[in-house]
């Protein structure tokens, strides 16, 4: 989480810079008059026009950071700009400062410290988390099951469900075929998909694809469990939830932000494989997907991977 660390230092000195140009604007202002000579004095008034750009790249900043780090980690580290602002109070207004307030200062920055400190119990999971995954997803040879699909969709507030079953061979081998409430197949084999309904079916090259290849690529991760590993890709967080892993992933590359906002899998510490995924979309849109009779390094026939 020390990552967030330098975006809100640049962000807090934007603030407080944006906040000396507006000080420096109202001190130089005349005397209030319903005049020509007033008015303009006020546009021709620089100070304030850097006030402006200063704060727009504030906020600008300010959104990126809430959109990539949780919000009870960003907003408290607001507090940041009340050092800088005692600083620039000093070098700029030439201000007293008394001990009190360097002892405000020190309890300022040690309280942005423990925001950012990962729990060492937390950090503890997500490394032992990260390795029994990590383990699992070498081990993982096959893996065929039954899944429960449930989409909520936001805008018209329902939801629609569909079940089917998946077949997945290490390691770039996927087949999810819907079987309920209609028929269709998703056939992933190395760099081609095939897309088959009763009507038609039609194979697609990935490398061409940016949609599909990012696609694929995520399903076949999730359904692995190597998401966990994929740190130039996503930042993680991991919980204990009755015996079982839940590792929250959220995109850093903005490609797969344009499809996904968040990815949570839940791992079974004891059948050693994700029995859950839930994958919240940009526009807010929620599928999870529930796997069960869950079969590990059977065989699986090969034409079952057939792109045809």
């Amino acid at each position: 989480m020390w990552k967030i660390v330098p975006y809100v230092i640049v962000q807090s000195i934007l603030l407080v810079g944006g906040q000396v140009f507006l000080k420096l604007a109202l001190t130089r202002m005349p005397a209030f008059a319903w005049t020509r000579a007033y008015w303009w004095s006020l546009v021709t008034n620089w100070h304030f026009a850097a006030c402006g750009v200063l704060f727009s790249l504030a906020s600008l900043l300010w959104m990126y950071i809430t959109r990539q780090f949780p919000f009870s980690t960003a907003y408290p580290m607001v507090s940041l700009s009340y050092v800088f602002g005692m600083l620039a109070a000093i070098a700029v207004f030439h201000e007293e400062v008394p001990v009190v307030k360097w002892i405000g200062v020190l309890l300022i920055v040690t309280g942005c410290m423990l925001t950012c400190a990962t729990p060492a119990q937390a950090q503890q999971h997500g490394q032992q988390a990260r390795q029994e995954i990590s383990q699992a997803a070498a081990a993982l040879k096959t893996l065929q099951c039954e899944f429960t699909q449930t989409k909520y969709m936001r805008m018209l507030n329902d939801k629609m469900v569909s079940t089917g079953h998946m077949y997945y061979r290490q390691s770039d081998c996927l087949r999810w075929e819907y079987v309920k409430p209609y028929t269709y197949t998703f056939v992933l084999n190395g760099d081609k998909v095939l897309l088959k309904n009763r009507q038609r079916s039609d194979v697609i090259d990935i490398k061409r694809n940016k949609v599909f290849r990012e696609i694929a690529h995520i399903m076949l991760q999730s359904v692995a469990g190597n998401c966990l590993n994929d740190d130039s890709s996503f930042t993680s967080s991991t919980a204990v939830d009755g015996g079982d892993w839940v590792v929250t992933l959220r995109p850093l590359r903005k490609d797969i932000r344009q499809l996904f906002r968040e990815i949570v899998l839940r791992f079974s510490r004891q059948k050693a494989v994700v029995t859950r995924v839930e994958l919240t979309e940009k526009n807010g849109d929620n599928t999870v997907i529930e796997l069960r009779n869950v079969k590990k390094n059977e065989t699986i026939a090969h034409d079952m991977f057939a792109l045809h």
